[in-house]
């Protein structure tokens, strides 16, 4: 696939030669016959290894692989990611796990490899068959399935607030002129998230574009579920949204499709608090392995919280409130 300019993410990935001969072997003997060609794909965070695989056969399997020397909480992601896909029934909207390789050090999983593209965020038609299929399955995994045990979004909120509580002044600093977390009124839209924010749904939490693909038939797959959170049945089309937090069309799609346990303070305080924790995690230095991730936080906390501004001056200009920031 030829890389994707429009993602977001982009970090730094291992090829698959580099990692260690026992994982490959195993990817070998896992699929029958030797690898003839490996080709790194660009998106998500990870620092390990995301590739499509060509064994000798003319069959093709998708590996992640990454080891706890390169960084060490992304092998639990991925343990995380294998719990998950191995409990969930076979979708056309996920990829099947075949399977997965553990030895404490290094983690691995083989899945089908999905020959597709990326959405076009710009091709209207994209937009909707993504959030249909975001929709479909969210409806599919309420309740949580039985034997899937995963964080929750509400813990979440709280240790983001938890993080903004404890921030240094100087990283404080990078936050936005307007923004006062202190004040009353943003605090009142932080405060109740961690309560708004639990339930009864099995959510992927990273519906974004460089994890997503969509079939040569423009059907949809949501891929990398290692971040998987039990949440509202509401989250996951909100951080699909998020693709648009910065703009009014965030607003419209969260109107167009509201559910009757979500309200408009509810969404702006989630932009605030997630937007207010991704600025302050972006002035710190980059974790093992992650050189990319605090600029990508800085841009997306950025983006969230100009959302959040946005929606703020629009309800203050209704005569709600008075005037927040400039």
């Amino acid at each position: 696939m030829t890389p994707d300019v429009s993602l977001r993410a982009v970090g730094v990935r291992l090829s698959y030669d580099a990692i260690p001969s026992p994982v490959r072997y195993w990817v070998e003997e896992t699929c029958g016959a030797p690898v003839v060609d490996a080709v790194t794909q660009p998106g998500g965070m990870s620092p390990g290894c995301a590739a499509r695989l060509r064994f000798a056969d003319g069959t093709r399997a998708f590996v992640k692989a990454v080891g706890a020397d390169l960084n060490p909480q992304t092998p639990d992601l991925f343990r995380l990611e294998i719990e998950v896909l191995s409990r969930l029934p076979a979708v056309p909207w996920r990829p099947r796990l075949q399977a997965s390789y553990d030895d404490r050090g290094w983690v691995a999983l083989l899945l089908e490899d999905i020959a597709g593209r990326h959405p076009d965020w710009a091709d209207d038609r994209d937009v909707r068959r993504v959030l249909g299929a975001v929709q479909r399955q969210s409806k599919e995994l309420t309740p949580v399935p039985s034997g899937i045990d995963v964080p929750s979004v509400a813990d979440q909120a709280l240790r983001w607030t938890d993080t903004l509580q404890t921030a240094t002044p100087a990283e404080l600093a990078a936050l936005p002129d307007w923004l006062d977390l202190s004040s009353p009124k943003i605090s009142g839209l932080i405060s109740p998230l961690a309560e708004e924010l639990r339930g009864d749904t099995l959510c992927h939490w990273d519906v974004r574009n460089d994890n997503i693909l969509m079939r040569a038939d423009n059907s949809v797959v949501l891929v990398d579920w290692g971040v998987a959170r039990r949440g509202p049945s509401w989250v996951d089309q909100a951080v699909f949204a998020l693709e648009w937090a910065d703009t009014p069309r965030f607003d419209k799609m969260m109107a167009a499709h509201r559910t009757p346990d979500l309200d408009d303070d509810v969404l702006t305080g989630l932009l605030l608090l997630f937007g207010a924790y991704l600025t302050v995690m972006g002035t710190r230095p980059a974790p093992p392995g992650l050189p990319t991730l605090p600029a990508f936080r800085g841009r997306e906390g950025a983006r969230f919280l100009d959302g959040a501004h946005r929606r703020l001056q629009s309800n203050d200009s209704s005569g709600s409130g008075p005037a927040i920031g400039p």
